[in-house]
């Protein structure tokens, strides 16, 4: 059983229409609202931080027992267990979409979603055989890589980084000069990439006070902070729900090319499991497919079936409208949906380097970080 924090931590397992997949959610709710707008604004910058403070990521390893890369056969499919790199919503619509439209049953998959959060250690979930497919980001990867880590990326959802600094509008940041004299909340693991970013624009950094502070927007909206990093597609929405104008500075107009939810499993996974992984990309693009098509009928499926309760579908509209452009650009134009492109990731090694992330006399192999095999595949390109 999940453990129970006040209440918040609840297990809720949904079944498909043909009642032979299940998806098993462990989920937060809402706290009680308060009174009077003040009293809203208050109980939302609580629910903000509330997620670093219970740790719902640590929670969420509770769910499922620990499994191992041999698959365990379901009526006669293949059992797939997937760690999500955040909370239940519209960010992982695609998947829920092929839960409900029986894309994974098609493709004859038991497919099992554990919600993640701050504290969930996504690389070491795959690693250690408890989920067969997580996320990360091509830097998270390279890390992975010069670490030792057996892991690979195969597909890309986001076919641009979300990442962001998120300022108030009346106190917008709009480039990295501006951050000079300002306090700038970031987690120290992509300080580095940022000092490489101002050492790339030519621009002293020293001016600039950082200030790790987790997955928590709240000193954002108190205005302890001048900037928050954090992806728009998830940040924006709650700031705005508080009644506050928030203004975005996207990381790719800062020179840094990248992906969101990249997905990612064990090279021996890759080897061994190869048509498993085909199989699953495949009804992922059909799940994410339908989504850009129907957006407005995945965020009131999401809030639904599958998000925390007291989830507001307004916000997940809001969400589901701003990820558009991330799912559906660039490569995806092209060659289809989450497509990925190991030229980023050489990209991305580069400026590890230039932030001291990857030794200067460590050979990078990309092929072994990310393979297009699977999404050819998929897209029936191979």
């Amino acid at each position: 059983m999940p453990v129970n924090r006040g209440g918040l931590q609840r297990l809720i397992v949904v079944r498909t229409e043909a009642m032979s997949e299940t998806i098993q959610i462990k989920s937060s709710g809402a706290p009680a609202g308060h009174a009077g707008v003040d009293g809203q604004r208050r109980a939302a910058l609580a629910a903000l931080g509330a997620l670093s403070v219970l740790g719902v990521g640590l929670l969420s390893a509770h769910v499922l027992p620990q499994v191992s890369n041999a698959q365990a056969t379901v009526a006669g499919r293949t059992r797939i267990t997937h760690q999500l790199g955040w909370i239940n919503g519209v960010q992982f619509g695609g998947d829920f979409v092929a839960i409900d439209k029986g894309f994974f049953a098609r493709e004859r998959l038991d497919v099992v979603y554990t919600p993640g959060g701050p504290g969930t250690d996504y690389q070491t979930m795959v690693t250690s055989g408890r989920a067969m497919v997580s996320e990360s980001n091509p830097a998270g990867l390279i890390s992975a890589y010069v670490l030792k880590k057996p892991l690979i990326a195969f597909a890309a959802v986001m076919q641009r980084d979300p990442s962001c600094f998120v300022s108030l509008s009346d106190r917008p940041i709009n480039s990295l000069r501006d951050m000079i004299g300002k306090t700038i909340g970031l987690p120290n693991s992509i300080r580095g990439q940022v000092e490489a970013l101002f050492q790339r624009a030519k621009i002293d950094s020293s001016g600039v006070k950082f200030v790790p502070i987790g997955s928590d927007p709240a000193l954002l909206a108190a205005r302890q902070v001048d900037a928050y990093y954090g992806w728009e597609t998830t940040v924006v929405p709650p700031l705005r729900r508080l009644g506050l104008d928030p203004h975005v500075l996207p990381f790719s107009s800062l020179g840094f090319r990248g992906y969101g939810q990249v997905l990612m499993a064990r090279r021996d996974t890759l080897e061994e499991h190869h048509d498993v992984l085909v199989r699953y990309t495949r009804a992922l693009i059909e799940g994410w497919s339908w989504m850009t098509q129907h957006p407005r009928e995945t965020a009131e499926l999401v809030v639904a079936r599958y998000a925390p309760p007291g989830t507001q579908l307004s916000e997940q509209l809001e969400e589901v409208a701003m990820m558009q452009s991330y799912l559906t650009e660039g490569d995806a134009r092209t060659q289809g949906l989450l497509w990925i492109d190991p030229a980023v990731f050489e990209e991305n090694v580069a400026l590890g380097r230039e932030a001291g992330t990857v030794p200067a006399n460590l050979p990078v192999d990309v092929s072994k970080i990310v393979t297009q095999s699977v999404i050819r595949a998929a897209l029936g390109k191979a």
